[in-house]
């Protein structure tokens, strides 16, 4: 009976000595699970980062359009728009495949749906079957206003407009959009008799509107635009339109 009491205590006491070392192994964390668990910390610290940024695509129009408008596409480096927008190199050619595709994407994000907005407004104040001279005041307006919303796109294809090359047919194939819209109201006009038309045609004086606009847009641009406004729409289609009004009695 004693040897056996004596075997239990011995037993005991061992599983004891195990338990208490067993803890204190765990209790002091290993180097090497220490080091894991700060790198995973560091790699899901630098995701949250990236995630917090804006996407690329979106970062670098907006650093392309402000630096375009600024300074002109050929003044302007790829590495600066980089650092403005805050992206590497493989991201503008991801997106865009060029400066000259990054250039076009700015300049199709905005002038593209205002196009198709002018066009729409275009039908519908002809729909409304308004005077030909009204119509084409809202027309002039709704450009105005267009540059108002969108300086940096105005300036660019300001810039752009007077320099060889495919960029330049870039900006004058939104202005032949925006030509066409005229053209289209003026030929309605005179087909109702209300306007009389030039030797040259409604071509003709649509172009004049759209010289008209691409003067005031600039000297909009060197007085902060302030002089873009309703009242100056309604001078510039005034002098246009006033000589090609019928006169009554006369030929």
């Amino acid at each position: 009976m004693k040897n056996e009491k004596t075997s239990a205590s011995l037993r005991a006491a061992a599983q004891t000595r195990q338990l208490r070392a067993s803890a204190a192994v765990s209790s002091v964390p290993r180097g090497g699970a220490r080091r894991s668990g700060t790198r995973k910390a560091g790699r899901r610290a630098g995701r949250m980062d990236r995630s917090t940024r804006p996407p690329g695509r979106d970062s670098l129009l907006a650093a392309a359009s402000a630096l375009f408008a600024e300074l002109g596409y050929d003044a302007v480096t790829t590495r600066q728009i980089l650092e403005r927008a805050g992206v590497e190199a493989p991201s503008l050619y991801h997106h865009f495949g060029s400066k000259l595709g990054l250039y076009r994407a700015v300049l199709s994000d905005t002038s593209e749906p205002f196009v198709e907005r002018f066009a729409r407004l275009g039908r519908r104040l002809r729909s409304d079957k308004g005077s030909v001279h009204d119509v084409l005041t809202e027309l002039v307006w709704a450009v105005f206003r267009g540059a108002l919303s969108n300086p940096d796109t105005v300036q660019i294809a300001l810039f752009e407009a007077t320099r060889p090359g495919p960029r330049r047919y870039d900006v004058l194939s939104v202005w032949e959009q925006l030509r066409n819209v005229f053209k289209g109201v003026l030929e309605e006009g005179q087909a109702s008799g209300e306007l009389a038309m030039p030797a040259g045609g409604a071509e003709l004086v649509a172009n004049l509107f759209i010289g008209g606009l691409t003067v005031h847009l600039q000297l909009g641009s060197v007085n902060r635009r302030k002089a873009l406004n309703r009242r100056l729409a309604r001078q510039l289609t005034a002098a246009i339109v006033e000589g090609l009004t019928p006169r009554s009695g006369g030929a």
